[in-house]
């Protein structure tokens, strides 16, 4: 388009009397070859200089762009690098030009210390990746951004079908040892439909040493349900959000590591009143602290445990406070494939204003996690059962020998590695339960199918 272009800094490249001027025309194309050579050969300089100089006269010229994206981070302006391989994206006429443009601006990006820039431009150099050898290598190079980066915001959703969205009953029947036997609501029996849930947590990283890390974290989630059957129950009545922000330090051991946090939160749902089909708000708010420990065992073992004590200050004053302590452990043994055998054991001791929320429970749960997909799919699976006991809860009247559940419960998680988007892989988790209790509003089964969304990095 351009046969020529006069140049001042293209003399030095002679060693001719030309070198005595001050400019030089040369064609467009020698222009262009002597730039990229600049560029390739440790002259960022020159380079920058002459593709300025071609920008002037087009200042969509995607070959000039490329080479500032390349060059001015190496003198330093890495900013302006950013931009120009921004530009350069925009100008790019193929995969294969989007892919080298993201993955450039992302560099610079980086190099400015713009680390969520940088991360947001190597998911788009995702979308382009030409094999299976580049897609790894942008992967990678976004875990190690994020690592450099103080910022670290994680974005979920879930998608799930359950037959009972509201945790309801297998049945209108009520009964309890000590009271008249009557019919349960429509919105205390199972209701199937579909929750959606989205959540976003963002996490600045306070201080960091070799071996201690200090972080402050806000979390938000909110959730809607989608009832599938005819009922009179509002879907709003199932409407629930929620907010936390916590503070966390995790510190390196001689033989282990140690983590604490303390967090305030507020949950807020609705309370129905089915007779005209409005609901209202209600909530309560969360203090939370938890103190975990990591240690080895062996090489192939490792045991944790942990504390969290939690105050829960609910709106109603018919609940009032609820003080709750939990133990747990866990133990983890990695098999000589890679994969992860674990067993948990937790205690759950609860202690409320009302006597329907003072509560003693006890949980064991087995997991499998497979460290390498199996055929298309990542596995993970577990089960196990769980008992809860309220000795003083009441109805109408005290429940004769205390309320007793007994759930079991299974679960998986399947992912899907080779189905991506620009970072993205989708998931799948089941869950599956049963509750046995002598209140018969907690006798329910529940299987939820949910779709899941899950980065890469």
């Amino acid at each position: 388009m351009y046969r020529q272009l006069i140049l001042a800094s293209a003399a030095a490249l002679y060693c001719t009397a030309a070198s005595a001027q001050n400019t030089i025309d040369l064609p467009i194309g020698q222009a262009r070859s002597i730039m990229v050579q600049s560029a390739q050969g440790g002259d960022p300089a020159l380079a920058k200089e002459i593709a300025e100089a071609i920008l002037q006269q087009n200042p969509d010229d995607r070959d000039a762009l490329i080479v500032l994206a390349v060059a001015e981070p190496r003198l330093g302006n890495a900013a302006a690098g950013r931009a120009a391989g921004a530009r350069a994206w925009w100008q790019s006429d193929s995969a294969a030009q989007r892919y080298e443009a993201a993955r450039l601006t992302a560099l610079a990006a980086s190099n400015a210390g713009e680390f969520t820039r940088a991360s947001l431009w190597l998911r788009v150099a995702l979308i382009d990746a030409p094999n299976e050898a580049e897609r790894a290598r942008t992967i990678a190079d976004g875990r190690l951004v994020n690592q450099r980066n103080p910022w670290s915001t994680q974005l979920s959703f879930s998608l799930a079908p359950s037959n009972n969205v509201n945790g309801g009953a297998e049945d209108d029947e009520f009964s309890a040892p000590g009271n008249p036997t009557g019919t349960l609501s429509e919105d205390a029996q199972a209701l199937a439909g579909w929750r959606a849930s989205l959540g976003i947590a963002t996490q600045y990283r306070i201080h960091q040493s070799e071996s201690s890390r200090t972080s402050l974290a806000v979390q938000g989630n909110i959730g809607r349900v989608r009832l599938t059957e005819d009922t009179s129950v509002p879907d709003e009545a199932f409407d629930t959000s929620s907010a936390r922000v916590s503070l966390r330090h995790d510190r390196l051991l001689a033989n282990g590591s140690v983590s604490g946090s303390v967090s305030f939160g507020r949950v807020n749902f609705r309370d129905l009143d089915l007779a005209t089909e409005t609901t209202e708000a209600d909530g309560y708010d969360s203090r939370r602290f938890t103190l975990d420990y990591r240690v080895p065992l062996s090489e192939n073992v490792s045991l944790g445990l942990s504390y969290a004590r939690e105050l829960l200050l609910y709106d109603a004053d018919g609940i009032g406070e609820i003080n709750r302590n939990t133990v747990g452990t866990t133990v983890t043994y990695t098999l000589s494939s890679g994969n992860r055998l674990s067993a948990a054991l937790s205690w759950t001791d609860s202690d409320g204003d009302s006597v329907n929320y003072t509560s003693e429970e006890q949980s064991v749960r087995l997991g499998y996690a497979w460290s390498d997909p199996i055929g298309p799919i990542s596995l993970s699976i577990g089960g196990g059962m769980r008992w809860a006991e309220y000795p003083d809860y009441r109805i109408l009247f005290p429940v004769e020998g205390g309320r007793q559940d007994e759930t079991v419960f299974v679960d998986a998680n399947i992912g899907f590695p080779n189905v991506s988007f620009a970072g993205f892989t989708p998931g799948l988790r089941i869950d599956l339960s049963q509750t046995d209790s002598n209140v018969g509003r907690f006798d329910r089964t529940t299987a939820t199918a949910g779709f899941t969304i899950a980065s890469q990095f």
